[in-house]
């Protein structure tokens, strides 16, 4: 058998790459779980409920708090004549600062440029032409320790109840 040495190459940068990638999946640090979720959260992905803790996963009534969430954007995008996909932000430039930690809590400071996110097409027509509108993101969020895992503190960020 005859392997070249460019595919070895490859392939052990392809494994090193694998291996890094899963042992840093499955770190939580109150950095990564503020990241994650406000990039969920402002992308309006289901995902987001992974980054709460059990008890603000669902509200009094038993109703799932992404439904809500989404149901809140809904309302805004129709009264403003948009179709909720329109309220959707990408975040760029993201930077996190740990402002005080202990065991059970963390407040992290978290800032970023929000994007408009509707399809890439505009995405890259509005950097041709530079009328895509950046928003800055600058807030301090409070996460919790929960069996281990660092979870959104509620009432960190505007979710119904």
């Amino acid at each position: 058998m005859n392997v070249r040495p460019k595919h070895v190459l490859f392939l052990g940068a392809l494994i090193a790459g694998i291996c890094i990638n899963l042992s840093t999946a499955f770190a939580s640090s109150p950095e990564d779980t503020v990241v994650d979720f406000s990039k969920a959260y402002y992308m309006i992905d289901p995902e987001m409920t992974t980054y709460l803790p059990e008890e603000a996963k669902v509200n009094e009534d038993g109703v799932d708090i992404f439904t809500l969430y989404y149901e809140q954007i809904e309302k805004k995008a129709h009264n403003q004549g948009y179709k909720p996909s329109y309220f959707k932000m990408s975040l760029s430039d993201i930077d996190t600062e740990v402002l005080s930690s202990d065991d059970e809590t963390a407040k992290v400071r978290i800032t970023a440029i929000k994007k408009r996110s509707i399809n890439p097409l505009y995405k890259i027509v509005g950097s041709l032409f530079s009328i895509q509108d950046e928003h800055k993101l600058d807030r301090v969020v409070t996460v919790i320790n929960e069996n281990g895992d660092w979870k959104i503190a509620p009432g960190t960020y505007e979710l119904p109840q």
